[in-house]
Order: structure tokens, then sequence, then C-alpha cells
């Protein structure tokens, strides 16, 4: 007797949307699958050897795909070969979409104690879920993958950020913050503060790309955006310029 084959529907993922297609890392994804079914019909769990969802992952743009190993807590090359254990599902009889779980990324560790899922940095790493079924007697069948997601911090969704550098407590900061997001959470302006012992470097800076520094030494850096001037609305007072002529060559001292 032959064993239907089964037809996985793809996910449809339910999160708090950080923007852009980006999941709090803090809080649950909500997986929810339609009917799975052989030759026509939904199958129940009896019917089943194994169900639940894999989790897959991509590091940096063209990098090869990972599947999460729920049971091993590791990532493994997604390869048809994979033994990596799906994230269980629950079954709920009568819900139009009856197959239901939840990936919790927000403290999920690795066996190495590392953690599991990580925040996105320049759209990477992205991740995607799936369904993974085992029907009695049958291979183990995966179905279309879900829309991509990436992960963000429950602070990064914020438009202002105040407070110390990325992956820095106030006990051992390195870096102070003070940035303004548009509402598409790209920083629009900063004021940033870098510890340059024995003394700091501050930095205030806009997304045009003009910055002003204050060295450590003392000094003063003003750096107008590519194909843009500075402007002095009134007296200026100096001691010595020292500029290089419009024509080119070496630096000259004005006197």
């Amino acid at each position: 007797m032959n064993t239907p084959v089964l037809t996985v529907p793809a996910p449809a993922l339910k999160f708090d949307d950080a923007g852009g297609g980006a999941a709090v890392l803090e809080k649950p994804v909500t997986v929810l699958l339609g009917p799975v079914t052989a030759a026509g019909d939904p199958v129940a769990p009896s019917a089943l050897t194994g169900f639940g969802f894999a989790v897959v992952r991509r590091r940096t743009a063209g990098a090869a795909t990972e599947v999460w190993d729920d049971q091993g807590k590791h990532w493994l090359p997604d390869t048809p070969a994979s033994a990596a254990t799906p994230i269980a599902l629950a079954y709920r009889v009568g819900d139009p979409a009856p197959w239901q779980g939840m990936l919790v990324a927000g403290g999920a560790t690795d066996s190495a104690g590392a953690p599991a899922f990580a925040k996105a940095a320049g759209g990477y790493p992205q991740y995607t879920v799936r369904g993974a079924f085992t029907a009695t007697g049958g291979s183990p069948v995966a179905g279309p993958s879900s829309t991509p997601f990436t992960l963000v911090g429950a602070a990064d969704k914020n438009l202002i950020v105040v407070g110390a550098g990325p992956d820095e407590s106030p006990t051992d900061a390195t870096q102070i913050r003070v940035l303004l997001k548009n509402t598409a959470l790209q920083e629009i302006g900063g004021l940033v503060i870098d510890r340059d012992s024995p003394g700091a470097a501050v930095t205030i800076r806009n997304a045009a790309g003009a910055s002003v520094l204050l060295r450590a030494d003392g000094g003063v850096e003003v750096h107008p955006a590519p194909g843009r001037g500075v402007l002095i609305a009134g007296d200026l007072e100096a001691e010595r310029v020292t500029y290089r002529p419009a024509g080119g060559g070496p630096k000259r001292v004005l006197s």
C-alpha cells in the first residue's frame, strides 16, 4: 500500500512588527499553517509520525542557508540530508489554521550557551520558517517557506536612543549615544561620546553626512557633507590659516 504524498502549506507569521518586516527579538513569533493534506484530504496528528516547523537562516547575503536543530540546539547545513529536529507544532481541531506553534527567539541559546538568534545588521541574519511533516510509513516533507523576516531588539524600534553603545551596559560603557531616527528606523542625527583615554572624543553628525568632531587631544574637526561647504554667518577671528590653493599643490599659510 502506497503512502499518500503530503501537501504542506506555507506558514503565516504573526509578530510585533518593528518596521520593514522585522520582528522584535524579545517577543514571540506565532507560526500558523493551514490544513496539511494527503490526496486532498486533511491529515490529523494520528496519521503522522512527526510534525513541526523548521527555522532557516541566512547569515549574510549570498551565504548558504542553515536550519535550526531544536534537539541538538545548533545550526546545521540546510540540505535534504539534514537531520535537524523541527520545533513542535500544536493541532487545533476546527481552526482554519489548525497547525500552530511559537518561535521564542529572545533568550534562546545553542549547545555552547551562545545566543541562537541574532539581531540584524545590514539586513542579516535573515530568517524563514517552513512546515516539516512526516506521514506514518512515509518520508519527511518540507513545505514552502514563509516570508523572510529579521530580528531587532525591543529598544531598536524606538525613534530615540539614549544610552550606552551597542551591547554595552552602563557599568562597562565605552560609548554613550543620543540618536534620533525617522519612522523607517533610520538614524537621522546623533551625538556620540567615545572614550579615548585619558579623555573622550565627541561627535555630532547627521544623515546628510556632515559632522563635527571634538578630538580627545583638544582639536576640532568640521566635516561638511561631500559637495557642501561651511558657512560662518559672522566675524571670523583666527591666529593662523593654513589652506590649499584652488589650483592644487602644497598647502600654504596665510599671513
